[in-house]
């Protein structure tokens, strides 16, 4: 209660300080009234007609593929009196339908309902106060809608068929599993709807004024005396600043995709800062991009070229606007429609002014590559996510009298929109996505597909691989229990056998985890002989360590999934690989495990299968990570099973 109590105070000394300092005009090409006012906040609107409230369709209802023959959009001149409801209007209308179906104080998930038509997914609703009898329609933006045709000459592919509905539904929507050729197909349909919101939201915000300037008119042409009580209709079509969607990508070459997406899809005549946008988004002058020529790019995995080709700076931060001929780059976060950020470069510029206040009014959150984003530092993701749609703490030239009442409640969060894309399941992607509260429902699809191929499987034939289980009573002590558990069972037998006692390589997936087990050899008496690798080391104490660890002339390398995220060496002299926790990235685990019996000189002779062994420690909370590696039934037998123990050869 105390929160709600700042957030009223706050909003109220808004209002004042908005009485005291009216709002600039706004630059949407029309001119804007001015009316007079009552009070700083109109009573609320009738509540909408029984025709308009939409039922709550079942989750096996959700469209797919098939469903999606034809495509209805939503015209220049489009009403609210037409006969079907746009899902725009019915989520982010003034008086929203999709808030007032569901209890906003109390809000409760129906079960969720798994649906095989959408690629194996999982949708769930909010439960509803009430049921309609009219479902709202996905209509995109008929210019963009448009553009986006021209440019997709060969019609919709599967993936952008089937998210489509789903996204201009208003949906939150989570793919959990992206691959990697279809990131530019999901990315340009998404790319789409987020300007068909910006373009709906322009094109309302332009018609309203045009009522007002109409009235305003109207009223100077009767007696003032006989109508000195009238006032101008209130129209209620904005938030308390511009923005309306966040991307947050994690390089500049990731975002210089998104923009080129949103530069051909504006339908824009013109576009501002182009060059400079060029210039700053790709390689600086006279860079040599390594992963750009074939024959070092041919050393790489695909996955590792795409991510990492380009200009890879995680620093960044770009507006976005949209007018009707213009769109225009770099233009203030409060004159912006769209913030292309990555989380590092939104999170210091908030820290740096200690204010987000141009977050507070965002209704489309994207998340590209989030599982790059895990490797570079969820906290950021989270520390942007926290701080958007919250009361902000200056009014910022807002017309009040104008923001949508569910903005004044606080209820915004629940109308925001957010789409997750991401390569793999991760319980950090769970609790980010659970969340989020949605009234227009969520879906998810499923961790793993019918036809995934499990990680062991790749592995080459004869490598012995012992999995070694640990108890674990919660999660908050799991790092405690993980790390006794490799004092109590896998230390004992590096250490009683003369050849896992050197060349033994321990993969360690968490940074926090690394600092722990380092510590732990560092303490260790008598004193243990090893090197490190992790996302901090320089070029130099990487070669070092490298030519040790071949060399002998140190028996343990200590090595952190991040590391091998970013450099993807083949690390080579490993007799023996410890994973302390299974890698994130599955593939990983057969790279990892591949190197010491790959060779690419003579200087490098690889060693035979049999000679190699491998011994991973993992918990029930690894569940997610080990149905990537050995498969979902095996992973579940090996969690539940009483069995401490499990080899594969």
């Amino acid at each position: 209660m105390g929160s709600d109590n700042q957030a009223h105070v706050r909003l109220l000394t808004l209002l004042n300080v908005h009485a005291a300092h009216p709002r600039a005009e706004d630059d949407l090409d029309t001119t804007s009234a001015k009316r007079k006012r009552v009070s700083s906040v109109a009573p609320r609107a009738a509540p909408p007609t029984q025709r308009h409230r939409p039922t709550e369709a079942p989750a096996t209802e959700v469209p797919t593929q098939s469903e999606q023959t034809e495509v209805l959009v939503a015209d220049e001149d489009d009403e609210d009196g037409s006969e079907d409801v746009d899902a725009f209007r019915w989520h982010f209308g003034a008086e929203s339908e999709a808030l007032a179906a569901v209890d906003p104080d109390a809000p409760r998930w129906s079960s969720p309902v798994h649906v095989p038509a959408l690629g194996g997914a999982t949708v769930a609703h909010m439960e509803k106060k009430h049921e309609g009898a009219t479902r709202p329609v996905s209509r995109p933006h008929a210019r963009i809608w448009s553009a986006f045709q021209t440019q997709r000459k060969r019609g919709l592919g599967q993936r952008q068929a089937e998210l489509l509905p789903l996204l201009g539904q208003y949906m939150d929507v989570w793919h959990s599993r992206v691959p990697m050729d279809e990131h530019d197909d999901l990315r340009q349909i998404t790319a789409m709807h987020a300007l068909s919101h910006v373009a709906k939201t322009r094109q309302r915000v332009l018609k309203d004024n045009e009522k007002l300037a109409k009235a305003a008119a109207a009223q100077t042409e009767v007696d003032t005396d006989a109508d000195e009580d009238a006032e101008l209709p209130e129209l209620r079509d904005q938030g308390f600043t511009r923005p309306k969607v966040l991307l947050l990508a994690p390089f500049r070459h990731t975002a210089k995709l998104w923009v080129e997406y949103l530069i051909a899809l504006s339908a824009c005549e013109q576009v501002e800062q182009k060059s400079r946008f060029f210039g700053e988004f790709s390689l600086p002058p006279g860079t040599i991009d390594k992963l750009a020529d074939p024959a070092m790019a041919s050393r790489y995995p695909e996955d590792h070229r795409r991510t990492f080709q380009g200009n890879i700076d995680d620093n960044f931060k770009l507006g976005v606007k949209l007018t009707r001929k213009t769109l225009k780059l770099y233009s203030p976060f409060f004159d912006s429609d769209i913030i292309v950020a990555s989380p590092l470069g939104l999170r210091l510029l908030i820290e740096k002014e200690k204010n987000a206040d141009y977050l507070s009014s965002i209704e489309v959150l994207l998340v590209d590559q989030g599982d790059v984003m895990l490797m570079q530092n969820w906290d950021h993701v989270k520390f942007v996510v926290e701080r958007l749609n919250a009361i902000p703490k200056e009014a910022n030239h807002t017309d009040f009298s104008r923001v949508k009442p569910w903005y004044l409640d606080g209820h915004a969060p629940m109308l925001r929109q957010s789409v997750l894309f991401t390569a793999f399941d991760a319980p950090e992607f769970r609790h980010l996505f659970h969340t989020f509260r949605n009234a227009g429902g969520r879906i998810r699809t499923s961790s793993l597909p019918a036809d995934h191929v499990p990680a062991m499987s790749l592995v080459t034939p004869g490598v012995r691989q012992t999995y070694y289980k640990f108890d674990c009573s919660n999660a908050q002590g799991e790092a405690d229990q993980r790390l006794q558990a490799f004092q109590q069972k896998i230390w004992p037998l590096l250490r009683k056998s003369a050849v896992s006692a050197t060349h033994t390589m321990i993969v360690i997936p968490s940074y926090f985890d690394f600092v722990r087990v380092e510590d732990l050899f560092r303490r260790m008496d008598p004193a243990v002989s090893y090197t490190t690798l992790s996302e901090y080391s320089t070029n130099r104490d990487i070669s070092r360590a490298r030519e040790a660890f071949f060399t002998g002339k140190k028996s343990f390398l200590l090595i952190t999934e991040r590391f091998h995220f970013y450099r993807r060496y083949l690390i080579r002299g490993a007799a023996t690989i410890v994973f302390y926790a299974l890698p994130e990235h599955a593939t990983y685990y057969a790279e990892l495990i591949h190197a010491p019996l790959s060779s690419r000189d003579a200087s490098a002779a690889p060693i035979d299968a049999a000679d190699l062994q491998v011994f991973v420690l993992y918990g029930k909370y690894d569940l997610l990570r080990l149905e990537r590696i050995a498969g979902s039934s095996q992973a579940r037998s090996m969690v539940t099973d009483g069995r401490p123990v499990w080899r594969f050869v």
